[in-house]
């Protein structure tokens, strides 16, 4: 299987989760951070995962999957404790064109979730297409020693200041030059010395440079 990486915008979508385990837990707790509408079928849930039907951020359905449940989603979750669900919430998820992962049965799957590490704006997921999940965990750890907060820094810096590098430099080819000049510069070492100001000072400098 080869698979296209791609990353989507929930915000305000409907994805519904179907079981209340740990693992479906971890799943709601990845869809809520990214702003999805999130619907959990399930007679029953986490203590957590009561708390957040509680307070509103996720709605409960508390019982078995039924055929219908996936109206209007946009993606499923499959997640149960009898595993044999999942080819039910399969046929109707392709059936209504709605995206499926079932946690740790690929064959129910129509996209799969990467292991993921987030640093502000930066993330980065790792994807071992099914085959070895415990291995993009590994590298995503890997990466996660790696990349500290002066990346969200960068990109703090770097959001604010796109549109007026785009003014400045409305040429396509010219604009990626300065800012592969931005990202190799010594930006990112300011940042990473707990600098900021000297950052981004630094980076106006490159700005002016490149205009």
């Amino acid at each position: 299987m080869t698979v296209y990486p791609l990353f989507v915008d929930l915000r305000g979508r409907r994805c519904v989760v179907v079981g209340g385990s740990p693992p479906a837990e971890a799943k709601v707790a990845a869809l809520l951070e990214c702003g999805a509408d999130v619907v959990v079928v399930s007679p029953r849930v986490t203590e957590r995962l009561q708390a957040w039907a509680a307070q509103g951020r996720v709605r409960w359905e508390a019982r078995p999957y039924r055929t219908g449940d996936l109206e209007g989603a946009w993606l499923v979750v499959s997640a149960p404790d009898d595993r044999e669900v999942n080819a039910r919430v399969w046929e109707e998820a392709q059936a209504r064109g709605v995206w499926m992962n079932a946690v740790d049965d690929p064959p129910h799957c129509s996209f799969i979730a990467p292991a993921v590490y987030r640093q502000g704006a930066l993330v980065v997921a790792v994807c071992t297409s099914g085959r070895a999940p415990a291995l993009a965990v590994r590298l995503r750890d890997r990466f996660a020693a790696q990349l500290g907060p002066e990346y969200a820094a960068f990109l703090e810096l770097a959001g604010e200041l796109r549109e007026e590098l785009a003014r400045r430099i409305p040429e396509f080819h010219r604009r990626r030059e300065a800012w592969y000049r931005i990202v190799d510069s010594d930006v990112l070492d300011w940042l990473r010395a707990g600098q900021q100001e000297r950052a981004r000072q630094r980076l106006l400098q490159l700005l002016e440079e490149g205009a």
